[in-house]
């Protein structure tokens, strides 16, 4: 190297700014871009210059994997021995990264490419004089243990399916060292909404782990602004999470369950839980009367049932309903009862108020608490086709019952103010086009409150003659 080279390499060492001078990206059609440093990139690096933990939450396309393949590359390029850690989702994420510091080293001036490339594979990148790597991993248990890094970066961890092990590795890696760092960067992965990622997020928001909190909205990239917003709703009409889950406005949309692709409508969920009651009566531990029976309306039921003692939950979901306003008034929510038992306290909750129609899943162990219901003379068992007690909860059936129960409730057409069901309501969200439970319980109160609100239309009208007995309804 010249006189000239030397000090140029030496400012680059020094400031950020003066690698970016040379450096170029590669898009779709473009071999060599200019890089251009949009007001929330020169925010970035300078953050990066001066935090050795970064937790940056962001929209997506805004040029961060970039500035991250420029971080790790400058690293490398400046710092003898450096070892440079980039950990993905899967090893074609981990590969794309890598991937493009080693394109903006290929769109570098010539004079800067003075090194030997070694290692020089798909997995690994770097120079063979400097003695300086970095080196893409997969999210695996093992990733990251045993080796020693100045720079560790987690890419998309809140898709990550062993963040916090890999996080617990990475962390003992950098340790103490003033001279090492540590970034973990991410969109919000709506099917997660109690991730670690988040968990770890909202502690660097609130400055308990140490590390500094970034957020970079959908805006953050010029000529994003409302107009442009409003026609990704209008691109994404019949998909409206998708643009809410992409480009976030604000931490809160981004980190709220509500805000990504949601089932129900966020202004209704902050309706249900600002009215929630907190201290309902109580009996035996788990069943919870939110109203009493009242004069003039009309009840219908449902049953989900667990699949053992101490695993899901097994619950009876009481619905009132009075004109064109339905409300939950009842539930007995437990994971501490056999079915036999079960059975017998929903028969005799249910007698309370006026024997509505129970309509239990039929599927696997529900039939014992079915069985058991007939056993006890339950009087109105629902009976699908006049067939066969229950609810066949297939896969369709599941989401039938669940797109009416959104319609519903999302028309303030249902109000519930037992606590735990309205966090698993915000908790349900859109998943490949079914409703699921996205939270850490698996939505049994809300197949309930599905179940029971099947019927919900035909009560509280005159209802067809019919006659049971034992149970059985014989016309």
């Amino acid at each position: 190297m010249n006189k000239e080279q030397v000090e140029e390499i030496r400012k680059i060492a020094e400031n950020p700014f003066e690698f970016l001078k040379h450096v170029k990206i590669q898009e779709p059609g473009e071999l060599a871009l200019e890089y251009v440093l949009w007001p929330h990139l020169v925010h970035f690096f300078r953050a990066l210059e001066i935090n050795k933990l970064i937790d940056l939450l962001k929209s997506k396309q805004i040029g961060i994997s970039w500035a991250l393949a420029v971080h790790a590359l400058r690293r490398i390029y400046t710092r003898e021995g450096s070892n440079v850690l980039e950990i993905s989702k899967g090893q074609v994420e981990a590969r794309s990264l890598l991937e493009k510091s080693r394109i903006v080293y290929n769109n570098l001036p010539e004079w800067m490419k003075i090194y030997t490339l070694y290692p020089n594979h798909m997995d690994a990148f770097g120079f063979k004089e400097l003695h300086s790597k970095i080196t893409a991993y997969p999210s695996t248990q093992d990733a990251g243990i045993g080796e020693t890094s100045d720079l560790v970066i987690h890419d998309e961890g809140d898709f990550h399916e062993f963040f916090e092990l890999n996080l617990s590795h990475t962390s003992a890696t950098v340790g103490d060292s003033p001279n090492r760092q540590l970034i973990n960067v991410s969109t919000a992965n709506e099917a997660n909404p109690d991730s670690y990622w988040k968990e770890h997020f909202r502690a660097a928001m609130r400055g308990r782990n140490g590390f500094r909190a970034l957020f970079y909205p959908f805006d953050s990239r010029p000529n994003r602004d409302g107009i442009w917003y409003r026609e990704k709703e209008e691109e994404n009409a019949s998909t409206p999470w998708v643009v809410k889950r992409n480009y976030p406005r604000t931490i809160e949309e981004a980190l709220s369950p509500q805000s990504a692709v949601s089932c129900f409508n966020k202004e209704v969920m902050d309706i249900l839980w600002a009215n929630v009651i907190d201290d309902p009566e109580t009996r035996q531990d788990c069943i919870y009367i939110l109203h009493p029976p009242r004069v003039g309306y009309s009840y219908c039921a449902g049953i989900d049932v667990g699949e053992g003692v101490g695993l899901d939950y097994s619950c009876l979901v009481i619905v009132g309903k009075y004109g064109m306003q339905s409300e939950v008034a009842a539930v007995i929510y437990t994971n501490t009862v056999g079915t036999d038992s079960f059975a017998f306290d929903c028969s005799n909750l249910c007698e309370e108020y006026h024997n509505p129609v129970l309509v239990v899943d039929n599927i696997g162990i529900g039939r014992a608490v079915i069985d058991k219901l007939v056993e006890l003379g339950y009087p109105r068992l629902y009976m699908m086709n006049d067939k066969k007690y229950g609810w066949a909860l297939t896969k369709p059936n599941k989401r039938d019952l669940a797109v009416k129960l959104i319609e519903r409730v999302n028309n303030n057409g249902l109000i519930t103010r037992f606590k735990p069901m309205v966090k698993e309501l915000m908790e349900y969200q859109w998943v490949k086009g079914y409703a699921e439970p996205t939270g850490k319980t698996h939505g049994d109160l809300v197949i309930a409150l599905m179940l029971a609100c099947s019927q919900i239309e035909k009560i509280g009208a005159a209802q067809e003659a019919s006659m049971y007995i034992g149970g059985k309804r014989v016309w």
